[in-house]
């Protein structure tokens, strides 16, 4: 007998019983899963600083149009004179975030800390108040401390923005389409991608169409930006809230 053969072949087989051992005990995901994972990207906005300087680069990675995005700069200007955000001793803005009802769930919220959301997304819950069906940005005048809304519980603002944002072929205004949903309590044609939020040839992707559905959203967007940044301004300053 061969021995050297022998022992060779015996090597493989023990090998090969090992490799089957192993085979049956992996757990493979389900196609399913597989395709959920592998659909999903990363967030192209990740990082966002939101400071003054950074209004109008931020606003057009939203996908905001130029017009808009002046108007957003604008809409923002107003508002940090109005709510007195540049004086430390009348700062609106800080004295709702001091007073907020639950400072934990506003610092996940505004930081971005332990949250699955960007803080773009997760700020509304707390920045849009419902009005006659409509939501609209909450005024630092008529309010004592920021508060989750109860519009937001029944919002689908986490599945919008997987679906919205972290698309295979995300469009470039997808944030901006994204809050058009979620503004206009629309979110289940978004997800269905059904026009005016559809992907497919005869179901497009359409802002003119959506402005034509729901008139008034672009300025509803526009808005919510401009307040979303400015919070988020004060909320990472020096010695403001997301300040470690």
């Amino acid at each position: 007998m061969n021995w050297r053969l022998f022992s060779v072949g015996l090597a493989l087989v023990v090998a090969l019983a090992v490799n089957v051992v192993l085979a049956m005990g992996e757990q493979i995901a389900p196609p399913d899963a597989r395709t959920k994972v592998e659909a999903r990207q990363a967030d192209p906005l990740f990082g966002m600083q939101h400071a003054a300087a950074t209004r109008q680069g931020n606003f057009q990675q939203m996908g905001l149009a130029p017009e808009e995005v002046q108007a957003a700069m604008k809409a923002a200007a107003a508002w940090e004179q109005r709510w007195h955000v540049k004086d430390p001793s009348q700062d609106l803005v800080s004295a709702r975030i001091e007073a907020a009802e639950d400072s934990d769930a506003l610092v996940t919220a505004f930081c971005g800390t332990g949250s699955s959301l960007p803080v773009r997304y997760a700020a509304m819950a707390w920045l849009l108040t419902e009005q006659a069906g409509a939501l609209v940005p909450v005024n630092m005048e008529e309010i004592g401390a920021l508060s989750v809304q109860p519009w937001s519980r029944a919002a689908r603002i986490q599945a919008v923005y997987e679906d919205a944002d972290l698309a295979p072929e995300r469009k470039e205004d997808s944030v901006r389409m994204a809050l058009a949903a979620i503004l206009a309590h629309d979110e289940q044609t978004l997800l269905d991608h059904a026009s005016p939020w559809g992907r497919a040839l005869f179901a497009g992707w359409s802002w003119q169409d959506v402005q034509k559905k729901h008139p008034g959203i672009r300025q509803r967007v526009v808005d919510y930006v401009a307040v979303m940044h400015l919070v988020l301004e004060v909320a990472n300053r020096e010695g403001g809230l997301c300040d470690n």
